[in-house]
């Protein structure tokens, strides 16, 4: 049996426009042109018992949420926030505690409120220095509210805040000691650097003369301290720049003067022969130096005395010597001369 060669058969060539005719319309028009009446019957008879579902609950869910749901109320605490405030302006009694927003709405969109976003702004843009009473209303929430909800009221209504310059200014600063150093020791304390820059409210930085660090404990130190401190508080919103300063405190022997009174006054080298008697015998002293020495310094016996070598008989005016240690200065004596009489004769000496 033959069987029949099957060919396929030949794509009939598209047609070409007439001349003069319309050509093919543009996909900007075919998405604008409306839908023929037959077409739109035609999808709408489609599945009309799922179509007929789907708007059926469509209108459950506008009706449980628009109409049938009532209003509740709920109270919010929202958080105090200042925006555009002026420039070399800040505020220094900002409220510390949230205020209580009562909203009403539908409980869905009410329940649905963050409370961690939402705040209380402050518009402070045209404020001047000195204390300014703002009343909050609805307008202030941010983020806004969505719509269906409403603010019933808000507490407290009103609050207070102080509005003040930002003043700069270059102030010196004085090392705080704490403690005592060793016995007999003073400290001298420098600091690097010795000026911060310091910023804050006018009603503060005013006022401030200088800058003091944190204490700074010398107690158990015997050659100084040398350590980095942090600068002392001086009032709220005041700021400084550095924030920390090297303090570096040295010990100096303490200095003191102690007064000597009625000092024995002796005469030495008389020359043979010859007797001696100083008027008058005594004399007063004082004597500086170190306050760990001089405290419990005791003059010796004959510490204070007068050199009469070379002294013939006569009366001669004389100054006395006085034996003291290096570290010890005599600064007054009284009376600051004295009279030595040398007599002839045998005698005591």
């Amino acid at each position: 049996m033959k069987l029949r060669v099957l060919r396929g058969r030949a794509a009939a060539a598209p047609a070409e426009p007439l001349p003069g005719g319309p050509g093919p319309t543009p996909p900007w028009r075919r998405l604008l042109r409306l839908p023929r009446w037959r077409n739109v019957r035609a999808a709408l008879a489609r599945n009309r018992g799922m179509k007929l579902l789907s708007l059926l609950l469509a209108f459950f869910l506008w009706f449980s949420i628009n109409v049938s749901e009532r209003d509740a109320e709920g109270t919010i605490e929202m958080p105090l926030r200042v925006r555009s405030l002026p420039a070399g302006m800040l505020v220094t009694n900002q409220p510390a505690k949230p205020v209580a927003v009562t909203l009403r709405g539908p409980r869905t969109i009410l329940d649905g409120v963050d409370e961690r976003r939402v705040r209380v702004a402050l518009d402070l843009a045209d404020a001047a220095p000195g204390d300014v009473r703002i009343e909050l209303n609805s307008d202030m929430v941010r983020p806004e509210l969505p719509r269906r909800l409403k603010v019933v009221r808000i507490e407290p209504a009103r609050v207070k805040v102080r509005v003040e310059r930002l003043v700069h200014k270059r102030l010196p600063v004085k090392a705080e000691l704490a403690g005592v150093p060793p016995l007999g020791y003073t400290a001298d304390a420098t600091v690097t650097p010795n000026e911060v820059d310091v910023s804050g409210p006018a009603s503060k930085v005013d006022d401030l003369k200088e800058i003091k660090t944190e204490p700074v404990d010398l107690h158990g130190a015997s050659d100084g301290v040398q350590r980095v401190v942090l600068l002392s508080w001086a009032g709220d919103f005041v700021s400084f720049t550095p924030d920390h300063v090297q303090v570096s405190a040295i010990f100096h022997p303490t200095m003191m003067a102690r007064k000597f009174e009625h000092v024995e006054v002796t005469v030495r080298n008389v020359a043979e022969g010859l007797r001696a008697k100083l008027v008058p015998s005594h004399v007063d002293l004082i004597v500086e130096g170190p306050q760990r020495i001089l405290t419990s310094y005791k003059l010796a016996d004959g510490a204070v005395w007068i050199d009469a070598a070379g002294l013939d008989a006569g009366s001669h005016r004389v100054t006395p010597r006085i034996e003291l240690p290096p570290s010890l200065e005599v600064t007054g004596r009284e009376p600051e001369t004295q009279t030595l009489e040398l007599s002839g004769g045998r005698g005591p000496r």
